[in-house]
């Protein structure tokens, strides 16, 4: 059967394809060079036949199944998960830790300063 465009698919002249491919209305055979310019042609004619691909989204009877009465309160309940006193401890804990950087820091550059006199004094 010819691909479409009127080529012959078996043609050893169009060998300049990367893939081999043949449209065929139910099924997808690998026969013939697809060429780049050919894919979305392709594509289009053999996803013509799927109009379950475009349907408007779920069924109503699933949408309909689901009761999202409760969501606003399951939500709510996620945002307060962990307690706030632990909220406030973590808070403590990184300001102390950044006050002990600080404190780290001064003592490096204070030890660096030291072995500089040393030096000087040596």
């Amino acid at each position: 059967q010819d691909e479409p465009g009127g080529e012959d698919p078996t043609d050893p002249s169009r060998e300049r394809g990367m893939g081999l491919c043949l449209f065929q209305r139910d099924e997808l055979r690998y026969d013939a060079p697809v060429e780049a310019d050919d894919v979305l042609k392709i594509l289009t004619e053999f996803l013509w036949g799927f109009d379950k691909l475009r349907d408007d989204g779920p069924p109503k009877e699933i949408l309909d199944i689901r009761d999202n009465s409760k969501d606003g309160e399951y939500w709510e309940a996620m945002a307060h998960v962990i307690p706030e006193r632990t909220l406030k401890l973590w808070d403590a804990l990184g300001a102390a830790l950044l006050e002990y950087h600080k404190v780290l820091t001064r003592r490096a550059e204070l030890l660096s300063e030291a072995t500089v006199l040393q030096e000087q004094n040596s």
